[in-house]
């Protein structure tokens, strides 16, 4: 062998070694960083749909790169998964822990889980305070709520905020993500609440301010309330607020004539969604208080879409949440009054039965502890009472410059500035309006006293006469 052929092997065993050493340097710095991270990318998640045998199936399949002992759920507001996820192996099943109030996911025979697959139920349920977890349309199509598949290793921390997500639809659908369409298959990195996300052969209605899914299976006068009623409400909150930001929103409508009486509207960031579960639909548009419980549906939705502006949220936690279903609601009174002039008498009968539906429920608990004891509802009726004072103290302070929706504004510019969402922010707000027989009262409404919480009801229900 003569020097330069061996030259030449020393110079390649050389550069391998080097390459080597990179590719080493590289997988751990890509390991240090996976272990820095405190949210489960370790878990990849994959989502199919099959049409196999001409019956539609959901998979969905855990893939964990360090065995764990459980799979823990991000969110648990019910046990439903324990009836309709059904796992592909006998060994694996997913129980309640009554002391976690949590669903997980376990070996019977104690073996660490690698790999979980599950098929779905593809159908609407009803989930208390959460998002359903999947929303049919009449043609075939689907949406469904990707928070609903976030899951953990053994335990979910605060910290556990992103996930890696697949999803497979056949090859004769599409996939309506974040606005786009797209064939076979997609990979997004998921967080928060998660999205929406359709899968089926509607196309998309695309406009200058929304994309949009409206089922065809509804009935025109709905339809057309969706494409005309809908807009309108965005432009008003648009000026009343603030236009949105990045993307355009995306409205799903979908609905599923079956032998029910449900209806279900969510936000997420720029999404909108509406879903409705009931055989009478056709009947039910006729009627004019069916309509206006429509258009306050709606407008409660896009109320809630603008609400965050350019922060995260405005409420701290559940028990606040008068804060942003309360101002959705009476949002969605102001938006009712200015845009339909026939729909003023619904407006104060509503507003009538929100006060006497507060007061009654405030007899048997306080705002403080409604969210613990079912009655969610309270944040809806007295939070509406609360936010109609407000926004008449404040027009009356200012002589009509500035209202509730002033006040809103400054609290999107305080959350995003740094200022903690929730109540204490939001109160401090009202004090350059020097009316402490206002703030004094929705202190008494949010207190944990009962007589005091009814007491300061009733004295912000005065407040406008």
């Amino acid at each position: 062998m003569n020097w330069l052929n061996i030259t030449k092997i020393k110079t390649a065993i050389s550069m391998t070694l080097a390459l080597l050493a990179y590719f080493n340097a590289e997988i751990a710095w890509a390991n240090s960083q996976a272990h820095n991270d405190s949210s489960p990318a370790n878990i990849l998640i994959k989502v199919e749909k099959s049409t196999a045998d001409t019956s539609e199936k959901w998979v969905v399949t855990y893939t964990l790169t360090t065995p764990a002992k459980t799979l823990a759920f991000v969110r648990n507001p019910d046990t439903s998964r324990t009836t309709r996820w059904f796992a592909q192996d006998n060994d694996i099943e997913i129980i309640f822990d009554d002391t976690k109030h949590q669903e997980l996911v376990r070996s019977k025979s104690g073996k660490p889980l690698s790999t979980v697959s599950f098929f779905l139920t593809p159908t609407y349920k009803h989930l208390g305070k959460d998002y359903a977890p999947f929303s049919p349309f009449s043609d075939g199509g689907n949406a469904f709520h990707s928070g609903r598949l976030f899951a953990c290793a053994n335990t979910c921390t605060e910290e556990d905020n992103k996930w890696h997500l697949t999803l497979n639809v056949p090859s004769d659908e599409h996939i309506l993500l974040n606005g786009k369409v797209m064939k076979s298959s997609v990979s997004w990195t998921d967080n928060n609440d998660g999205r929406v996300v359709y899968v089926g052969k509607q196309q998309p209605i695309i406009t200058d301010d929304v994309v949009a899914l409206i089922d065809p299976g509804l009935p025109e006068s709905i339809k057309a309330s969706l494409e005309e009623d809908i807009p309108n409400m965005m432009a008003f909150f648009s000026h009343s607020l603030n236009p949105l930001k990045g993307e355009k929103p995306m409205l799903f409508a979908s609905y599923a004539n079956v032998d029910d009486h449900s209806t279900q509207g969510g936000t997420l960031p720029n999404q909108i969604f509406m879903h409705w579960n009931r055989q009478d639909l056709n009947e039910q548009a006729k009627n004019s208080s069916f309509v206006n419980q429509t258009l306050w549906f709606f407008a409660h939705e896009v109320a809630h879409l603008y609400q965050p502006g350019s922060t995260e949220g405005v409420s701290e936690n559940e028990d606040q949440s008068w804060l942003h279903e309360g101002n959705a609601d009476y949002f969605a009174a102001i938006a009712m009054n200015f845009l339909y002039e026939d729909a003023n008498s619904y407006v104060e009968s509503r507003m009538t039965r929100a006060f006497e539906s507060c007061t009654e429920g405030l007899a048997q608990t306080t705002l403080a502890r409604a969210y613990k004891n079912g009655h969610f509802n309270l944040y809806y009726s007295c939070g509406m009472i609360m936010h109609r004072a407000i926004d008449s103290v404040v027009q009356q302070k200012t002589l009509g410059e500035e209202s509730l929706f002033t006040v809103w504004k400054r609290l999107q510019k305080a959350v995003n500035n740094g200022m903690p969402p929730g109540t204490a922010t939001f109160l401090t707000l009202l004090e350059p309006y020097n009316a402490p027989e206002l703030i004094k009262a929705i202190n008494n409404a949010t207190s944990d006293h009962a007589f005091k919480a009814i007491q300061g009801i009733e004295t912000l229900y005065q407040l406008p006469g």
